[in-house]
């Protein structure tokens, strides 16, 4: 039993280092030579590993730059859900939270965001992305409306709001070099949201 523990903790580990290291190698080419100018055949070699391996790892190179989108989005989600309390403390709530936590990653955060910046399809991705969160917030809202196209009209305004003012933030932050506080800065949006929200 020990054993099939130990072996299965084993594979466990040398996954999240084999995904890491498919990252790391996946940063380090589109610095040196650009998105469009890096091929999983050269991010997996850098990363030591075969092809098939990558491409078992992440399916698509796009899927590299937003490494951790689906769990951070899980994240969000399971968040939102324990809130409990009024939609509007709830989504700020669970948004202060994800600010924590991306000055833990602020340095990836940052190699991320400069690589979008200099890619329109990248952007194009990341408007997608933004997109689920906005109606994850979206179905918060409209919880506390009733089931109309009024009703679920004004949770879209407000989540799109919410969002609006998430990205100006990230934005601040990062072309500030992730230096500041981003949940005070966080703190500050969701006071001027509050005051035509709340």
């Amino acid at each position: 039993m020990e054993a099939t523990e130990e072996s299965g903790g084993l594979r466990a580990r040398r996954k999240r280092e084999t995904r890491a290291a498919l990252i790391d190698a996946a940063f380090e080419l589109f610095q040196a030579q650009g998105y469009a100018g890096t091929t999983m055949e050269e991010i997996a070699e850098r990363a030591h590993v075969s092809r098939r391996t990558a491409f078992r790892y992440f399916p698509t190179k796009e899927g590299l730059v937003f490494p951790g989108q689906e769990g951070r989005l899980a994240r969000f989600r399971e968040l939102l859900a324990e809130g409990g309390g009024p939609p509007f403390e709830t989504v700020r709530h669970a948004c202060l939270t994800l600010a924590k936590e991306y000055m833990v990653e602020r340095e990836h955060f940052l190699a991320q965001w400069e690589l979008v910046q200099s890619e329109p399809t990248l952007q194009a991705s990341e408007l997608q992305l933004d997109r689920e969160y906005e109606d994850a917030i979206a179905e918060v809202f409209a919880s506390a409306e009733r089931d109309t196209a009024k009703g679920r009209r004004r949770a879209r305004v407000r989540a799109g709001a919410v969002l609006g003012a998430v990205r100006a933030v990230l934005r601040d932050w990062l072309e500030g070099g992730a230096e500041a506080d981003l949940g005070r800065l966080g703190r500050e949006a969701f006071t001027h949201l509050e005051r035509g929200l709340g």
